[in-house]
């Protein structure tokens, strides 16, 4: 085929394409074929870029920066800063395989406080467990462990003047970053706000869904074997939703949590290619 044929062949399979969508409005109104996908929903989650972050996103991106994963879309660089508003928090539990191993990183989970996951978690001595059969190998460095995982989730939107405003995202909270996950907890649970008129003030709790917060990047040294980069919280400015937002804000709320109630719902957690070996340093308050 000669260059000019190819050419022809290219202009006439796009001229096919009709690029006015308009013709669906007609369909749009009564279609169903979404609803079966809407009944389950994968989340996308913040990954931050750590020293061990693989090297096209350490490149792409550089350390410290915040990412959305799946898709990689950048949400702020080191030093800069971004509004969240979480609308619905609760805990998951994960049994994540060794950095080591192949495979998908969660092995499984549960978000029973009952199940095996849950209870190891809780207990410093049962939440790292050997791989079965390498109870004989003498290097340490070579042996392979499962990891039990408290996963602190907040599920919200990006919010402000951000190319990526409305976008839902989860903010989780594990390992090295549980304390500061309850850190969070804390100053959510503790959010009020006056109302009234100067003879009749009172203080009443701000709605989870209500309040904004301004997220950036810390990097935490605690030693030298230990270095990795986290999230640090202050309330925004504004700390609460515009009036006009509340009701829609209050919606995603009640879907969530009923996706929750349903099982339905769950978080894009990293993918069997993750080496983030800072990530799995469990809290020693956890």
């Amino acid at each position: 085929m000669t260059e000019d044929q190819k050419q022809k062949r290219t202009e006439t399979a796009i001229n096919k394409v009709d690029v006015n969508p308009d013709y669906l409005a007609k369909y749009a109104a009564e279609d169903t074929s979404l609803d079966t996908l809407k009944e389950h929903r994968v989340v996308p989650r913040f990954k931050l870029i750590q020293a061990t972050t693989e090297d096209d996103l350490k490149k792409n991106f550089g350390e410290g920066s915040v990412i959305v994963r799946p898709g990689d879309a950048l949400i702020c660089k080191r030093g800069d800063d971004f509004k969240f508003v979480p609308l619905f928090f609760f805990i998951e539990w994960a049994k994540w395989r060794d950095l080591k191993g192949t495979g998908p990183m969660i092995m499984d989970r549960s978000y029973d406080v009952t199940n095996y996951i849950a209870v190891r978690s809780k207990d410093t001595k049962t939440r790292k467990e050997l791989y079965p059969g390498m109870e004989n190998v003498i290097d340490e460095k070579a042996k392979m462990y499962y990891q039990y995982v408290e996963h602190l989730r907040f599920i919200g939107v990006i919010y402000g003047d951000h190319p990526l405003v409305g976008q839902p995202v989860t903010l989780s909270f594990e390992r090295g970053e549980w304390t500061q996950g309850k850190n969070f907890i804390s100053a959510v649970a503790m959010r009020r706000q006056l109302i009234g008129d100067d003879e009749s003030k009172t203080s009443i709790a701000v709605p989870l869904w209500a309040q904004v917060w301004q997220l950036g990047v810390v990097h935490h040294t605690p030693d030298q074997t230990r270095k990795w980069y986290g999230f640090e919280f202050e309330s925004a400015e504004p700390s609460i939703i515009r009036p006009e937002e509340a009701a829609a804000m209050q919606a995603l709320h009640e879907e969530y949590k009923d996706l929750f109630a349903k099982q339905r719902l769950s978080v894009q957690d990293e993918e069997a290619e993750s080496s983030d070996k800072a990530a799995v340093k469990a809290s020693e308050e956890f």
